[in-house]
């Protein structure tokens, strides 16, 4: 195993990995020694057909862009989601003041700093029974 690893110029785990995968050949000994068949190249053969490899591409290309176009008006719906609820906020934030806002008539008028505190320390008269 280590060898296989060396001449492929991968790891161990890798050549397991091919091996379970069926792209590198290989027998055990009934003492339990593993013997990797490595090609004479020095790398596994695989064969692949050019048309079909740029067919997978192409369609592969297609679904990205898809997604992508996809994510992109998700983006653009949850920018003009938020800014129509900031916008909402606003406003209400803007009818809640209006809504706290003292009404202030000509008996509500506020009183002079000297007369509030005056106010605090004088004595309410006794009131008179009838």
């Amino acid at each position: 195993m280590a060898e296989a690893a060396e001449r492929l110029g991968i790891t161990k785990e890798a050549v397991r990995k091919r091996i379970s995968r069926g792209k590198l050949r290989s027998d055990k000994d009934p003492d339990g020694t593993l013997h990797v068949y490595v090609p004479s190249s020095g790398t596994a053969v695989a064969t692949f057909d050019r048309d079909e490899l740029n067919a997978e591409l192409h369609a592969l290309i297609e679904v990205l862009r898809t997604d992508r176009d996809a994510w992109r008006d998700q983006a653009r719906r949850s920018d003009y989601l938020a800014s129509a609820a900031l916008d909402l906020t606003r406003e209400l934030e803007g009818s809640l003041r209006e809504l706290e806002a003292p009404q202030e008539s000509p008996s509500d008028a506020p009183e002079s700093p000297e007369t509030a505190s005056d106010a605090g320390d004088a004595v309410p008269a006794p009131s008179r029974c009838p």
